[in-house]
Order: structure tokens, then sequence, then C-alpha cells
């Protein structure tokens, strides 16, 4: 049986999952490979953006920029003049300085409903329109986001579209940092360096106990095949943690490539946009309330290793589930799987599947991301208490064995520890 065309994928999921009509009537160059969607709501930054994309070597393809300026209909006065001058900024830049490989489109939306309207909604209409387009040309092309207070290095869309085009992955994450050096306020550099410590940490916690999705959640350096999109929903209307929501939906969907020879660099600033997240991080550091200067125990990702090791064992020799081994398992894991029913999942999984790869598969879209972030929960609550995040952050690298220093590091130096390691090759 041959595969459906994005033609027809996209028809089913205009059907069942469309936010709003298409927006733009003129259609993409048929070269178009990869459409970039970009958020703005009173956002006094964009052009900053663009013009960061615009210092990029050209592409070998033409490139599409969907911005949309977003608010909702009980948006203050503030909110909707910020909007405005950002539309009209962003066509006097299209105007004069837009290069000849980018195509920016404004899409302006300022009725968006109050209990939706968010950067999960923003994303969906612009990734709704990415799709749409795509179908048009009948490409299954690359959708990408990138956030209206970003800068990207100047490689980074000709990275982008090399790895896309050769490797065809089904989701994209990119490798990000927050530019220190561009932090002038001594207590927002403090702040972000403790707030991204703890991002890394946690992910190469998860890659230290063999979890297969451990990949970084960040809303500006993810993307994802025009089909996954549209097989996996498209995107959620949450407005915060829309990226995690979405990546581990779509990513159990096929490959996951994470290009780490290219960066973005998202605002280390303040925000109150959002419950959590980066800007939230920055406030809550400023008034001694973050969460950041301790991280998750060592152990909890020690004892999920343990768990992790022995699946392939037991699905390799038992046909049920394996009672008497469970009880040898870590503490932390038997509270945590009681909780499920686990015997009834084990089982529900084995009789379902007829290889070991399969079974992995299976067992690792039950077990996801977000099942493990309620795991690490759970240990944090009722094993392992919280630590300061540098002895968490320096346990963790010795179990790596990456550090060879019994000495103790400052945050900074963690930091620099963990970015070296996102950057290698997986």
């Amino acid at each position: 049986m041959s595969q459906p065309s994005i033609e027809q994928i996209s028809q089913i999921y205009f059907k069942r999952f469309i936010s709003r009509p298409p927006q733009l009537p003129s259609l993409p160059h048929p070269d178009t490979k990869i459409i970039w969607v970009i958020p703005c709501y009173n956002e006094s930054h964009v052009v900053g953006t663009l013009a960061s994309l615009a210092r990029n070597a050209p592409p070998r393809f033409p490139v599409e920029i969907l911005i949309v300026i977003n608010s909702s209909s009980k948006d203050d006065k503030t909110t909707i003049q910020q909007n405005k001058k950002s539309e009209l900024q962003i066509k006097q830049w299209i105007e004069q300085e837009q290069p000849h490989f980018l195509a920016c489109k404004i899409i302006h939306v300022d009725d968006l409903p109050p209990k939706h309207a968010g950067v999960g909604l923003a994303r969906k209409i612009g990734m709704d329109e990415a799709l749409y387009r795509f179908a048009t040309i009948g490409y299954d092309g690359l959708i990408m986001n990138l956030d209206a207070d970003c800068t990207v290095s100047a490689d980074y869309l000709q990275t982008i579209e090399d790895q896309y085009l050769t490797k065809t992955p089904s989701v994209v994450t990119t490798y990000f940092e927050h530019d220190l050096d561009q932090i002038r306020q001594p207590e927002l550099r403090q702040g972000i360096i403790y707030y991204e410590l703890f991002l890394r940490y946690y992910i190469n916690g998860l890659r230290y106990a063999g979890f297969p999705h451990a990949f970084h959640t960040v809303g500006s350096c993810m993307g994802c095949r025009a089909s996954t999109y549209a097989l996996s929903g498209g995107m959620n209307r949450r407005k915060a943690g829309e990226d995690f929501y979405f990546l581990h939906k779509a990513g159990a969907l096929g490959n996951v490539l994470e290009i780490t020879d290219t960066t973005v660099y998202p605002s280390a600033r303040t925000s109150d946009r959002v419950p959590f997240g980066t800007g939230k991080a920055q406030m809550d550091w400023l008034d001694n309330s973050s969460p950041h200067r301790n991280l998750y125990h060592p152990q909890s990702f020690e004892d999920l290793k343990t768990f992790f090791t022995q699946i392939p064992h037991w699905y390799q020799n038992h046909n049920t589930w394996p009672q008497i081994q469970a009880k040898l398992l870590p503490e932390s894991i038997q509270y945590f799987i009681q909780s499920y029913d686990f015997e009834q999942v084990w089982a529900h999984l084995q009789a379902n599947t007829r290889s070991w790869p399969v079974f992995r598969q299976q067992f690792f879209a039950w077990w996801n991301g977000f099942r493990v972030l309620k795991y690490i929960h759970a240990t944090r609550d009722h094993f392992y208490p919280l630590i300061s995040s540098e002895e968490a952050s320096f346990r963790l690298l010795k179990k790596l064995c990456i550090l060879k220093t019994s000495r103790s590091l400052t945050a900074e130096a963690l930091l620099k520890q963990y970015r070296a390691l996102d950057r290698q090759k997986r």
C-alpha cells in the first residue's frame, strides 16, 4: 500500500484539528523546504530576530517566515498598540532590509478567545498555516519554530536545511545557549545560569538513565516534518509548556534529530506572560523564590537506570510480569509503579507485541516523557529531597565520567561542562 501524500494527510488534519481557515492568500515558492513560525505578542524586539536571520549565509532554497502577531479580544490597549507597532516595523523591514532568500509573511489575529489565547494557540495558527502551505506545493517540508526575542548564529539556516534534507527526520531540536556576555544585570545573569543548568541537568540525567526520548523541549528550538505535525494532531493550545507536550507527542511518531552544530540564543529577560519558563524563572530568581537553586537528587536517575536496565532481561526470560525480580527494584520504582497496576500494563504489552524492538517502542510510548517527570517528582516528594544545584550537577557529571577533579565547581563552570555535553553528536 502506498503512503498517503502530504495533501491527503493535511486534508484529514484540517477536518479534525484546524484552528481557523488559512490566513494567507499567496502561495509559497514551489521550492520552499522549510517554513519558520514566530509567535509575536506585545514584542518590541521582533525586528532584531528577523535581522539575525537576515545576517545568515543564504541557504540553497527559499525560506518562509510566518510571523503570528496575536492578542486576545480582552487584551489591554498597551498590548494592542505594541502589536500594531510591531506590524508596521516588520512591514518596513520587509520593504527595506529583507534579503532575497527570506520571504516574511504577517498573520495578525487580534480576536483570540481569552480562555485559549497564548503562545500555544499562536504557534498552532502558524504551524497550521505552514502545513496548509506545504500541502499546496505537495512537499513534506519542515515546520520550524523560533521566538520573537531570539537571535541565531550565522550558520543557522544553512545547517538546519542541510541536515533536514540529508537526514529527513520526523522531529528536529536545535542547540541553544543563553548569551551570558550580553546580560548586563548581574542578578539576571546568575539567574539564567541556574535555569539553563537545571534544563541541561535534567536531560542529561535522563540520558544517563537510558531514557530514549531525552531531548530538550524548548519552543524556540523545535520543529517537525509537516506530515508528523498532522499525524500528531498538531500543536496544543497551552499557555505554557506547549513545547514539552507537543515534542513528546510528535517525537513518539518517528526519529528525533538533535542539531548541535548551530545555535539559537533565547532571551534571558524577565516576563510574566506565562506561569513557567525562562521569563518566569528569571522573575522568581529576582525575588529569591527560584526553585532552580536546588535540583532533583541524582539518585532518582540512578534508580531509573536500574529499572530500565532490567526491562530487556525480563522481556527475554518471562512471559508475565516478573514479580519476584520486581521486588529487588529500588524502593522508589516499586512505589511508583504500584500506582499504575504495572502487572497489567506489562501483560498488555507482552500480549500485543511479538519482538523486542516493538516491545521497547511500546514500553517507552507508555513510560513517556510525562510519566518520567511524574516519577521524578514522586521521588522528590517521597524519597530523595532536592539538593543544591552545584552538588547535584557535580555528582551527575561524575556518574557520566566527565569530571576528573574532586574539587567543587561554580554553577557557571558546571554549565560549561553540560553545554559541552549537549554539543556532542548522538
